[in-house]
């Protein structure tokens, strides 16, 4: 049987179906839907988060257009031209505009994309997605800073430090029930650089004020933080360790990774009472930023436990390291829940780039899309623009993920941006466990990567995403 609607709010805004046996839905989150405003609800923000919004993190309610090459409504980059800044990832509002996460600041387009305004944060400089809020955006930066800035003019409402430095990994900044999440203090020791973000920082959205810092047994990169209903959050280290504490900073459980190693990746959160982890099965010591692997493909893992008891589920062994944050919902052309697994070891020339469907409840492999292999030794557009960066202020390239992180619309269909320049809308309608072929696997060419903080967004007949130098968006 299945039912229309979200497991977790009760169909609240979600048009896709879910199979009745994979919900298992908290009653307090049921309850919170149940009493919300109609104003509220006519007020939510499409994207609020750089991972989309509460309970359905990844999901969309929405239908994206699959003719991509058909469908590019209007696209942005640098005035001075695409390499003079770096570009991470986007929100949209209630209103169908756009706020774009940026090396040099933060910027504002109305749906049709015209610049309503632009922060230029100039020396300081952001690498995560930012969110919004409350009528406010919030992002952080490598000097230590988080920011808060009003969302009708980019002007600031405050500013606060948390630490000497913030590392420059791709991470997302998220807010959930009054509280913003950031990782700071880059610093020894680390798991592949020299530093890494060692702690996790809550803070209270609408004053700035600190409300807590958690250390975690590893250091954190990527950080995504996830919220499985009004009182929780979720993350996981760079080991695939993942922790789950209370909003006020308590630990309930921490379960699962692979100590020594290091992943590019972040946990997904599915309506199944399920968190998913992924980690790679190499040490760092093997990897390079730039350069050669013997050999260049090696496994990584993916990991379901349970979100209540931290208890594992299953276990998978994937070909190619996860290095992204995967997406848990319904795909085209399978019941039931699905777990998208974007697949590949970056800054590797040669290397292959697969997208992995599992069975989100027994991890069983659904469907496979082979992507493209790395061309060159860096990434789609870094060679290029290096000199452009440095004389601009932001650092000389974008050096992501294989992929970015992946998204599913309402009809099913995955929207993933590689890092050799292609943004796909992927589909396996036939069920056959390939995605191949014009009616299954579309592309636009972006002509550079994407970074681990990019994730398309999703509203009403569109689409938005950042490559690491331009925004794109795409609609119906």
């Amino acid at each position: 049987m299945f039912v229309v609607g979200a497991c977790l709010a009760l169909g609240a805004w979600s048009t896709f179906a879910v199979a009745e046996e994979d919900c298992e839905a908290p009653s307090n989150i049921l309850l919170q839907t149940a009493h919300q405003s109609r104003r509220d609800r006519e007020m939510m923000y499409h994207w609020p988060n750089g991972r989309g919004r509460f309970p359905y993190f990844a999901v969309s309610e929405h239908i994206g257009p699959f003719d991509l090459n058909n469908s590019l409504s209007w696209s942005w980059h640098h005035p001075e031209g695409r390499f003079h800044t770096l570009t991470w990832g986007v929100n949209i509002d209630h209103e169908m505009n756009v706020y774009l996460s940026a090396a040099d600041g933060f910027r504002k387009f109305d749906m049709d994309g015209k610049l309503m305004w632009e922060r230029i944060i100039l020396p300081r400089t952001t690498m995560n997605t930012g969110a919004i809020y409350q009528g406010k955006f919030f992002a952080s930066d490598t000097d230590g800073g988080v920011e808060a800035v009003d969302m009708k003019d980019g002007s600031r409402v405050w500013y606060t430090k948390l630490a000497s430095a913030i590392c420059e990994d791709n991470g997302f900044n998220m807010v959930h029930q009054g509280v913003l999440f950031a990782a700071a203090d880059c610093s020894p020791p680390c798991n592949y650089d020299k530093t890494c973000n060692q702690l996790v920082k809550a803070l209270n959205a609408t004053t700035g004020k600190e409300l807590w810092t958690y250390k975690p047994d590893t250091a954190v990169w990527n950080f995504l933080a996830l919220f499985p209903d009004m009182e929780t959050v979720v993350f996981q280290d760079m080991s695939g360790k993942v922790y789950k504490l209370t909003l006020n900073g308590d630990v309930i459980w921490k379960a699962g990774g692979l100590n020594g190693t290091w992943t590019d990746g972040g946990a997904a959160l599915g309506p199944n009472g399920m968190v998913y982890a992924v980690n790679n099965n190499h040490p760092p010591e093997g990897l390079s930023p730039v350069g050669q692997m013997d050999p260049p493909t090696m496994p990584g893992q993916v990991t379901a436990l349970d979100v209540v008891t931290g208890d594992i589920v299953w276990q998978v062994t994937t070909p190619r390291p996860p290095n992204n944050a995967p997406a848990v919902g319904k795909v085209q052309g399978w019941e039931g829940l699905s777990l998208v697994v974007p697949l590949c070891q970056q800054v590797i020339k040669g290397a292959q780039c697969d997208v992995h469907v599992y069975n989100a409840k027994t991890g069983a492999l659904r469907w496979v899309f082979h992507g493209p292999t790395q061309k060159h030794l860096l990434q789609a557009g870094d060679a290029e623009g290096t000199q452009t960066r440095i004389d601009s202020g932001v650092r000389s390239w974008c050096l992501p993920n294989g992929w970015s992180a992946p998204t599913i619309a309402a009809d099913g269909v995955v929207f993933v941006g590689n890092e050799d320049g292609l943004f796909f809308a992927l589909r396996d309608s036939d069920g056959d466990g390939r995605a191949i072929g014009v009616d299954e696997v579309r592309a636009f060419d972006t002509k550079a990567a994407f970074s681990g903080s990019s994730s398309p967004a999703l509203a009403p007949q569109m689409v938005a995403v950042a490559s690491c130098d331009s925004l794109f968006v795409f609609k119906n």
